[in-house]
């Protein structure tokens, strides 16, 4: 999953949507047919790419028909036969797509498994202004389209999807530990802490070992955010829990990546020997 990109902040979602936008409007105006867009391309209208797929040309433009007879013939767009049921909607006057749902049905053939469920998670995520979808409409979906190319790749990438998730690179993460032979952690758990009068929540948990493991991107790197951080990580500890915090670089570096797996499994391997009761 190296060079994985993923757009999760909500500017940066809008910013590469509105781009897309403008550059299917520009092809649509360059026919009669009423462009639906799909796969990637769909996606991106909705604001986030991912690994490029070695399979498929991503310097195009990719609409779906339900006829070979109805294709665009337009230079930049690839047409893609969909013979299955198809879901579209109005993207605005001039351009409709398909669903997300369809879209991620699509792209079983050309993504990998992991790729598959990042884009699931992304469009189930936290964050309400971002979230497109839910677990159950992207089973449902699956199972409705019928028989289509990457559909057992698409169940085995839903199996892993967790909903709720903050980012991609946390979702990276923990497929990461479970490959690694480490059970799902619980994602976003929230933790109680009387004395501070609040609750603390923590990317991914262990709540019976209480180990909580903790993403760090870019956006934790002004001063307020920093303290606030540190203030919840001594918290935490001081309520007995283990805090391990990940940041770009440890994804990026195999050997340092290795050493933070191990770090996961001595620290849980040391909750359990001290018997701590689980902790919800």
């Amino acid at each position: 999953m190296a060079g994985f990109t993923g757009f999760f902040t909500l500017d940066a979602a809008r910013e590469r949507a509105a781009r897309t936008h403008l550059i299917c409007r520009a092809a649509a105006q360059r026919t009669r047919r009423r462009l639906v867009f799909s796969h990637l391309t769909l996606l991106e209208l909705r604001g986030m790419t991912l690994k490029p797929p070695a399979t498929l040309d991503v310097e195009r433009l990719h609409v779906t028909t339900d006829s070979m007879r109805r294709k665009s013939h337009l230079r930049g767009v690839q047409d893609h036969l969909w013979t299955g049921r198809m879901e579209t909607t109005a993207i605005d006057d001039l351009i409709d797509g398909v669903s997300v749902e369809q879209a991620v049905c699509q792209m079983a053939l050309y993504a990998d498994q992991d790729s598959l469920t990042m884009i699931m998670d992304w469009l189930t995520c936290a964050n309400a202004e971002l979230r497109q979808s839910t677990t159950e409409r992207l089973r449902d979906a699956i199972d409705g389209f019928g028989r289509f190319p990457g559909i057992r790749r698409c169940r085995a990438a839903l199996s892993r999807s967790v909903a709720g998730t903050d980012s991609p690179q946390e979702t990276l993460l923990r497929l990461t530990m479970i490959d690694a032979g480490l059970p799902c952690p619980l994602v976003n758990h929230e933790i109680p802490d009387a004395d501070a009068s609040t609750i603390w929540r923590v990317d991914m948990a262990y709540p019976r070992e209480r180990v909580a493991i903790e993403y760090d991107g870019e956006y934790h790197y002004d001063r307020h955010r920093w303290r606030s951080d540190l203030r919840k990580r001594n918290r935490l500890q001081d309520l007995g829990w283990t805090v391990l915090v990940a940041v770009k670089d440890v994804l990026n570096d195999t050997g340092r990546l290795n050493e933070f797996l191990l770090m996961i499994i001595h620290a849980r391997s040391r909750g359990t020997d001290v018997g701590q009761a689980p902790m919800s």
